[in-house]
């Protein structure tokens, strides 16, 4: 997987790869397709911000993708715009919820591990974000092939989900990806 992996990096370069185990959180934020309505994104981040006191310490924008914990055959996948945050932080209207664990309780959804790896890259942005001849980007494929490469288990797919992470907002291109693992 090596090989593979630093041939896939073209355009940009692994900063950092890391396994986090962090406790019980809920991820809030709302599920739509923002690529025209960079308005409602700002309404939603700035919901997000009034939810301040119930920061879970991984606070950054993220977009977080599941597919209910069925396989990718069975249901579509969820792209929620929000933000992890304490658990049983409270849902705001016209919001989803989204709960993890550090324990596994056997069941398929939620509440998904909240076991992950976390690759940040750095580099050019149209190559971290480049879908062609990748399963989905460039991102996600390389972070997916370091987890298997180590020999890492990837809970797929009663608890599997990723996410793009945007450590300057939703307005800067991600270069973080986490990628769910069960430790």
């Amino acid at each position: 997987m090596p090989g593979l992996v630093q041939e896939q990096m073209k355009g940009f370069r692994l900063a950092s790869f890391e396994y986090k185990q962090l406790p019980a959180m809920r991820f809030i934020g709302m599920e739509k397709d923002f690529s025209e309505d960079p308005q409602g994104l700002a309404q939603v981040v700035g919901v997000l911000d009034s939810l301040a006191s119930y920061r879970s310490g991984f606070d950054q924008d993220a977009v977080l993708f599941h597919h209910l914990g069925k396989g990718v055959d069975v249901e579509r996948r969820h792209d929620i715009y929000g933000r992890f945050m304490a658990p049983d932080t409270p849902v705001p209207q016209g919001f989803v919820g989204v709960d993890f664990s550090p324990q596994d309780n056997r069941q398929p959804g939620q509440p998904y591990l909240s076991q992950f790896a976390c690759a940040v890259f750095a580099g050019d942005d149209d190559a971290l974000h480049r879908r062609e001849g990748f399963d989905s980007d460039a991102m996600y494929d390389v972070t997916r092939n370091i987890i298997l490469g180590q020999n890492t288990a990837i809970p797929y797919p009663d608890k599997y989900w990723t996410a793009e992470v945007y450590p300057q907002g939703f307005d800067k291109e991600g270069n973080i990806y986490l990628f769910s693992v069960q430790l």
